[in-house]
């Protein structure tokens, strides 16, 4: 019986190594991919004006959601505006041609990202309560969920990333822009 023991806790402590030794996701973990951001900034001013949002915004988020890294990946968001794919899906609705397997092209996840950012602008205008402040409190942790809270932003966790604390606090513009 002690050797079945013994075996079994070898085993135990190899499966271990093995777990740690994986990625948190249970996928391969892609190479980083930073985007110039003079490409970002360019990218960025166009699709905002598109949608009426302020291009400085829209360039914090990029920097609070992937520092510009094209190929991040947490387990349940993608890409540079780090869209989850219910978002993803919600901001393409209609387009079968943009499927969420794009998520790591940059240049189609800040196209789509500035749909969602647009999208929710739209419901808080709706609502009555668009604030730069609300819009990215709902592209962080939902429309729903600051809905939930009365649209006060004060209301939901304080953010860990510096940027959207800032962005929370009132400074919408707390990255500067390449060239100013």
């Amino acid at each position: 019986m002690r050797g079945a023991t013994w075996i079994h806790g070898v085993a135990l402590a190899t499966a271990g190594i093995l777990l740690a030794s994986c990625s948190g996701t249970g996928t391969k973990e892609r190479e980083r991919k930073y985007i110039p951001p003079a490409k970002v900034w360019s990218k960025v001013k166009k699709e905002s004006a598109k949608h009426g949002l302020d291009p400085h915004f829209v360039y914090a988020i990029c920097h609070a959601e992937s520092s510009l890294n094209a190929h991040a990946e947490t387990s349940v968001a993608r890409g540079m505006m780090q869209l989850t794919e219910a978002a993803w899906q919600d901001a393409t609705r209609g387009n079968d041609k943009v499927g969420y397997d794009l998520a790591f092209d940059w240049e189609v996840n800040v196209e789509t990202g500035v749909r969602y950012l647009a999208k929710l602008k739209g419901m808080l205008t709706k609502a009555k309560k668009f604030t730069y402040q609300r819009l990215a409190a709902s592209y962080r942790w939902g429309f729903s969920r600051l809905r939930s809270h009365g649209y006060d932003v004060s209301k939901l966790p304080t953010p860990k990333n510096r940027i959207y604390r800032k962005i929370f606090s009132g400074n919408t513009r707390p990255v500067t822009a390449p060239g100013k």
